[in-house]
């Protein structure tokens, strides 16, 4: 399935709703903006047993008072998006029993699907709960190409938006800056930033040294890519690592599933009535923690609904 396949598959495909009574739909109004929220402490240890009274929510600077609050272990669809350009077919053994491990550690209700891509991006399994089809979509992998890195994550993130489950994830997994892609960087955060899907690119970037224009010598090529690598993760709440070691990604993939276990989810109605479609900065704090050092981690904003799209919606 090529680029424009996959394209039209997700721009027409229409979002799934979860079964009635499921004990995991959250019944929300269409003001109530969601932020799903992980605390962590200076070790990177997650940090759980917080209460409301522990945070204190900003939107464009203004306080906003919390009206939903949890921290549970809910089911996510979530997106493992693997680059299968050529210069992977060292690491592409490891990678997949890396991706089989963190879909085995997710919940049992959780909805997996798998792209890969190269110099197209290519749907390699739909949405699923059985492992065995994903461990048979890894299998068979081509590994060849280039890196259309930014389209895959595009077109990931808005195959997540139409998932089923109320939480939505992509994880990322490339060693290559993106080369060709239709989407150009802007693009590609102008869509992290409307959609509610959480990204986490894992890359093992090369920092192979070029010589400039005047002589020198620059990793000017790594550091442009590890920039839109966590310029894209941290829009979203998510996270970039970028390990030196193709045996790290065991303990990465770990990670994540971790993180994403044990978040949580807080919700409040925005003061601002306006549907004026603009985008919203959030901050998110901690108060009443003690002398503990915690760090916090969420999206950083989000696009109000617009007077169209709510008369649309009704």
């Amino acid at each position: 399935m090529c680029f424009c396949t996959i394209y039209a598959q997700v721009t027409h495909e229409t979002t799934k709703q979860e079964p009635s009574g499921s004990p995991f739909k959250l019944g929300v109004s269409v003001d109530l903006v969601v932020m799903h929220t992980s605390v962590y402490d200076k070790e990177g240890h997650f940090v759980t047993g917080l209460e409301p009274a522990n945070f204190k929510i900003h939107e464009d600077g203004k306080a906003q008072e919390i009206t939903s609050f949890a921290q549970e272990d809910v089911p996510l669809s979530i997106g493992i998006l693997l680059d299968v350009s050529g210069s992977m077919r060292q690491e592409i053994e490891q990678v997949n029993g890396a991706a089989l491990a963190f879909i085995e550690a997710s919940h049992a209700e959780d909805e997996v699907f798998v792209i890969g891509f190269s110099d197209e991006v290519e749907l390699l399994q739909d949405f699923t709960g059985d492992i065995d089809e994903v461990r048979d979509s890894l299998e068979n992998t081509v590994v060849a190409g280039g890196t259309v890195l930014y389209d895959a994550i595009y077109l990931g993130v808005q195959k997540a938006q139409a998932g089923s489950r109320g939480k939505k994830a992509v994880v990322v997994i490339t060693d290559g800056e993106d080369k060709d892609s239709y989407y150009k960087l802007e693009e590609l955060v102008a869509k992290v930033q409307e959609a509610d899907v959480q990204v986490f690119c894992v890359g093992f970037i090369e920092e192979v040294p070029t010589r400039s224009l005047f002589g020198r010598w620059s990793n000017i090529g790594a550091k442009r890519v590890m920039d839109a690598m966590t310029r894209i993760t941290e829009e979203t709440g998510g996270k970039a690592y970028f390990p030196q070691q193709i045996s790290e990604i065991h303990a990465i993939v770990a990670e994540i599933a971790r993180e994403l276990r044990t978040q949580y989810s807080i919700g409040y109605i925005s003061s601002n009535a306006a549907r004026d479609g603009s985008f919203r900065r959030v901050k998110i704090s901690l108060a009443g923690t003690g002398d503990r050092d915690l760090r916090v981690r969420h999206r950083r904003g989000y696009y109000a609904p617009s007077g169209a799209s709510v008369a649309a919606d009704n």
